[in-house]
């Protein structure tokens, strides 16, 4: 009951941190939509790199004020221990994660390492509903539900590394 409240709680506060942990100062260098075709992905390739890693932050920015207040109305139907309304918020970020998923698909992207943070990214936050649907299934599996807590805290720290090293890379790059 009240531990795994805290525990989905606590995955929730981790997912929507991770949808907004992209820099913000990123948000005023959005790129152009780009219509190209699929395209061979770049590899080594900093301009690359860091027009990919702006137009990925430009969308988690967008993102973020979403994420953010659906994160908040979460928390509230947690807290009121409300099943009706928790169960309502939870479809209501699967249905967030999805669009939010198919954006990340749309990007235009040109390389293959911000290519490869996207799909962590999606794996992440695919990783936080099930984490979610689990917890507030009619018989939640703790084990189960540490599994998937402890793989999505992988994923979150894997995924943030590899940003790091890609920015560092770009701030090389005048």
């Amino acid at each position: 009951g009240n531990l795994m409240k805290k525990l989905l709680i606590a995955t929730l506060c981790a997912s929507a941190f991770a949808l907004t942990a992209c820099d913000k100062k990123a948000a005023d260098t959005a790129t152009a939509k780009e219509t190209a075709p699929a395209v061979a992905l770049s590899s080594n390739n900093a301009a690359d790199i860091k027009s990919d890693l702006a137009a990925i932050k430009a969308l988690s920015i967008a993102k973020a004020q979403e994420s953010t207040e659906a994160h908040t109305k979460l928390l509230e139907s947690a807290k009121t221990g409300d099943k009706a309304a928790v169960e309502e918020m939870v479809k209501g970020m699967k249905t967030f994660t999805e669009g939010y998923n198919k954006e990340l698909d749309a990007l235009a992207l040109k390389s293959s390492e911000v290519d490869s943070a996207r799909q962590k990214m999606k794996e992440f936050q695919n990783g936080n509903v099930e984490l979610s649907e689990a917890a507030i299934s009619a018989k939640p599996d703790p084990t189960k539900m540490g599994e998937l807590a402890k793989k999505a805290g992988e994923l979150q720290q894997a995924l943030a590394a590899e940003m790091q090293k890609l920015e560092a890379k770009v701030a090389e790059v005048k």
